[in-house]
């Protein structure tokens, strides 16, 4: 009888031992999630994925502002509505840490939240969770890797190498950087954005030590986006993509782009009686400007007004300048996928700092007027935008979005607007695939 149930044993192991070869397992249970995921691209090796692909974490800054704790809230009530959830990655500054676990402390031990992890960091602050690091993926593996981006003199600067200990990655370290060529916004993560597994886009403002680390570390092409004439001077601002199904190709996607000429003609069509409601949002300043608020440019009583008039010579320059950049993309796409996307403009006004005899320069200093319905997050089937705070933009959102099967919804993104930045900046999304066997 004992010999009987030494061969059921051994033979039940040899099974469960097969079954493992057979159907490959994520190598990562650190940060992520450990469910099985769409197959891998063949033969790309290490790829930044795009956003067709299954999220597998989501990293997220914690700031007890009382915005965004509503926005961290959020995340998190959505990921537990799904099949497949991604792990839920919370940074915490360290002088916030109390403020966290009283926020949190309410999840610990939950079986409904064991997708939460909390992980804490030497930085002051951990809101721009998409700058200070990308991930990289490798498809034959099933690895990822953190690349370390250059945050000098900014409190991010340490994060990286906190989530590489504590998810046990491998951390990509940053390029020397030579005396004289101080890295600045345009090396951070809102300016590396994958649109398929062959396609990297980069703002043309990154320097060439952070070309140089992306292009060693992938095998996509990286193609230039104009954003030199923003503020922050980021892609993740003007354009993105959305999958039209689960586990879309590349070209089941649309291209969604910031238009400041959809911006132009929806508020040009107002009726001249169109009374202008409060604006809730206070317009970007720094250490050293302060921008000018605008906002009641949108209203037509306002159209013939000096400043009006040359915000909107500028936001024209700023479309030519977002439609050349656009059709490059195009173009790549084309080149290796042989076809063209979709594309679905949303409304987005721009502010210069001031005055330019030519707009669309490194020296305008664009900022987002209205909340930027591009940054935004997307983890099947939910897609996150910030509401807009014009009700005719919201409506056109609405009406562009309507024809999408996923579940939409519209966050408070006052927080980080006001800071110069918007919901995906504030979110770092880290997809995943399962490789194929060998």
């Amino acid at each position: 009888m004992q010999k009987k149930q030494s061969f059921i044993f051994s033979f039940l192991l040899l099974l469960a031992c097969t079954k493992n070869k057979v159907t490959p397992k994520p190598a990562h249970t650190l940060c992520e999630t450990r469910s099985e995921m769409r197959s891998c691209p063949q033969k790309h090796g290490k790829i930044f994925l795009p956003r067709t692909y299954t999220a597998r974490a989501i990293y997220l800054g914690y700031s007890e502002d009382e915005y965004h704790k509503e926005f961290l809230e959020l995340i998190i009530q959505q990921v537990k509505q799904l099949e497949t959830r991604p792990m839920v990655n919370i940074l915490v500054p360290r002088t916030e840490d109390l403020f966290a676990y009283d926020h949190l402390v309410k999840y610990f031990a939950k079986k409904d939240y064991e997708f939460l992890n909390i992980i804490p960091t030497a930085s002051n602050e951990t809101i721009w969770a998409q700058d200070y690091m990308e991930i990289l993926f490798d498809t034959k593996t099933g690895f990822s890797q953190i690349v370390d981006l250059p945050y000098i003199g900014r409190e991010g600067e340490t994060i990286p190498a906190s989530i590489a200990l504590s998810c046990q990655k491998e951390l990509i370290e940053q390029d020397e950087f030579k005396s004289g060529n101080i890295p600045g916004n345009g090396d951070y993560g809102g300016n590396i954005e994958p649109i398929t597994p062959k396609i990297l886009t980069v703002g043309n403002n990154l320097t060439n030590e952070t070309f140089n680390v992306l292009k060693a570390s992938t095998s996509q092409e990286l193609i230039d986006i104009d954003v030199q004439w923003l503020e922050t001077g980021h892609v993740d601002e003007l354009l993105t993509t959305l999958p039209l199904k689960k586990d879309a190709g590349p070209c089941e996607q649309t291209l969604l782009v910031a238009s400041p000429k959809l911006g132009l003609e929806l508020i040009k069509k107002l009726p001249m009686t169109e009374k202008p409601a409060k604006n809730q949002l206070m317009p970007f300043f720094d250490d050293y400007d302060n921008w000018p608020d605008l906002y009641h440019c949108l209203y037509p009583k306002n159209f013939k007004l000096k400043e009006c008039l040359e915000l909107y010579r500028a936001n024209e320059t700023y479309q030519a300048h977002i439609d050349k950049s656009v059709e490059s993309l195009q173009l790549a796409i084309n080149k290796h996928h042989q076809c063209r996307l979709k594309v679905e403009s949303f409304p987005q006004i721009f502010v210069p700092l001031k005055k330019q005899k030519k707009y669309g320069e490194y020296t305008d200093r664009a900022i987002a007027l209205n909340p930027n319905s591009v940054n935004n997050i997307f983890f099947y089937p939910t897609l996150i935008l910030p509401k807009q705070i014009f009700p005719v933009f919201q409506e056109e959102v609405d009406k562009v979005l309507s024809q999408y099967p996923y579940k939409i919804i519209f966050a408070n993104g006052k927080f980080v607007h006001e800071l110069n930045g918007g919901i995906h900046c504030a979110t770092n999304i880290s997809y995943g695939c399962t490789p194929r066997a060998q």
